[in-house]
């Protein structure tokens, strides 16, 4: 979500070079100015789609129960006399997430993902993307939504001068070696089996009650501390697939997208993915770890992202903020793959560096950001 991604300039009668903030106004754009900020962001973002396959999936995304009915508001800013003169543009994403402060019990609330932040290159050097940012925030503080968060792709000063502290980004990336060689794993591993659509309703709802005791027992050992998460509810998981789903035919020739992710044979662990083929990764949304399960449950999920990848051409797959557990079985699958399989333990730097801003960019003092996954991307 870059502020500065190079585009192209609108075509309008009005005057482009000599803009200065008097003369512009925010607002919400309408069907047709979406569809314009779409053409205009999509000059840099849509390869290697076309520009009108990129159009085709952000309409599709706008129709998801995440984003339709005003789930997503599409904010612009254009000038004053030229509502086609569009100067910078940004998205603001309804979603659900827990929280839990000092002294008070785990709470349900409203937040939102900040996204899709741009200016047109005539425009840039003037402040007029951190002005823009600066209305959308005081607009969307005056809703009820608590806190929100942004992925940044320009590093981390940017966001971090309008009132967005960022957190750290860790991140694990498998690399496949030899595709015409077996995966690492041992036979004795437990077996697992490939969730569909239908898996997602039942498993999400499971999946949120288990955030939601994680938040509490978090708070518990550190009562001094603000703890949020982001509910990895079916309307945002859906987003992702709905977004997979439509790349996947346009980039690989109607190909369909039968499995969403695996879980263990006992169901207490599992973990959902996303086909990132602009990217060439397969990326891991959420992956829940079972009380009882051990090394080899997660050894056995991880083996089968592995098998997706290169069932799909992908060399690596990543999943972000790894757990101990996730560690150590990428770790023993490296082992047992004698070269075949590489791994990276790093920090992003470079992309989708996350932060959150609460509302009216209130101090909650040291807040901790619990299960910090590619779900909660947007």
């Amino acid at each position: 979500m870059s502020a500065d991604a190079p585009l192209e300039a609108t075509t309008t009668t009005t005057t482009t070079t000599a803009v200065t903030k008097d003369d512009l106004v925010l607002a919400e754009a309408t069907p047709e100015q979406r569809t314009l900020t779409w053409k205009l962001n999509g000059v840099s973002w849509a390869g290697p789609m076309t520009l009108e396959e990129y159009i085709g999936r952000e309409q599709a995304l706008s129709e998801t129960a995440l984003s339709a009915n005003g789930g997503t508001r599409y904010y612009i800013l254009h000038h004053k006399t030229d509502p086609n003169l569009i100067v910078s543009a940004c998205e603001v994403l309804t979603k659900k997430a827990l929280v839990v402060t000092p002294g008070s019990p785990v709470r349900t609330v409203s937040a939102y993902g900040l996204a899709s932040v741009f200016t047109p290159p005539q425009f840039r050097g003037h402040g007029l993307a951190s002005h823009m940012l600066r209305l959308v925030q005081a607009d969307v503080d005056a809703h009820d939504a608590e806190f929100g968060a942004l992925y940044s792709d320009i590093g981390r000063s940017f966001y971090r001068r309008l009132g967005w502290p960022d957190f750290p980004s860790p991140q694990l990336t498998m690399h496949l070696g030899d595709p015409s060689a077996p995966l690492p794993g041992t036979l004795s591993s437990p077996a697992v089996t490939l969730l569909t659509d239908a898996d997602i309703p039942a498993l999400c709802q499971r999946d949120c009650a288990l955030v939601q005791s994680r938040l509490a027992t978090a708070a518990s050992s550190s009562p001094n501390k603000t703890h949020v998460a982001f509910l990895p509810d079916a309307t945002q998981l859906t987003w992702h697939f709905a977004r997979d789903s439509y790349v996947a035919r346009v980039m690989r020739q109607g190909r369909a997208v039968p499995h969403r992710g695996a879980r263990t044979a006992d169901g207490d662990s599992w973990l959902l993915w996303d086909h990132d083929l602009r990217e060439n990764k397969l990326k891991i949304l959420r992956l829940v770890v079972g009380a009882k399960d051990g090394a080899a449950a997660v050894q056995a999920l991880l083996r089968a992202a592995l098998e997706e990848a290169r069932d799909w051409g992908l060399p690596k797959v990543l999943v972000w903020a790894p757990g101990v557990a996730t560690c150590a079985a990428a770790t023993e699958l490296w082992r047992e793959g004698g070269g075949k399989l590489g791994l990276v333990f790093d920090e992003r730097e470079d992309g989708s560096i996350p932060s959150l801003r609460w509302r009216e960019g209130k101090d909650m003092g040291e807040v901790v950001w619990e299960a910090n996954e590619y779900y909660a991307w947007c």
